[in-house]
């Protein structure tokens, strides 16, 4: 999401989006939905999913805690915590469209997907860290051994 699609957003008061990226998998796949996002009017709460500014990009994740000045956001696919002032969140996501159907944020089976994934994200974090280490290592040893066979 970029410059425009943030004007829109300010202009209409809503935007449609096609997400790129797997921050937000399982719930959202690479260019696979789409999102209905709303202009935030009022303070984001816990286990929303909203969209905020970083540099020239809009990011879509969801809020794990609410502060006194800031949130503090996590992709549902991702280990890094985020400390997004509140000035940065231009949006929530107010439905989606995933396999074939769209589900609204108020939908029950959503709500018991965002509890297990945000509720345990003391769990996640530690293990998605570990998960993209590995893979990390594994890709230096690969390359290299794929260096070597080609000299």
């Amino acid at each position: 999401m970029g410059k425009v699609q943030l004007e829109e957003l300010e202009r209409n008061g809503f935007y449609m989006s096609v997400p790129k990226g797997v921050s937000m998998k399982p719930m959202i796949f690479n260019k696979q939905g789409i999102v209905e996002i709303r202009k935030l009017e009022q303070r984001a709460r816990r286990y929303d999913v909203v969209l905020y500014v970083r540099g020239e990009q809009g990011v879509l994740h969801r809020v794990l805690h609410v502060k006194d000045d800031h949130y503090v956001i996590l992709g549902d696919n991702c280990w890094r915590l985020e400390y997004v002032p509140f000035d940065d969140v231009k949006g929530i996501a107010t439905r989606f469209y995933r396999k074939g159907k769209w589900y609204d944020v108020d939908n029950t089976g959503y709500k018991i997907y965002y509890h297990i994934w945000a509720d345990f994200a003391f769990i996640k974090i530690p293990v998605f860290y570990v998960r993209d280490r590995s893979k990390a290592v594994l890709r230096r040893i690969f390359k290299r051994k794929r260096k070597e066979a080609a000299a």
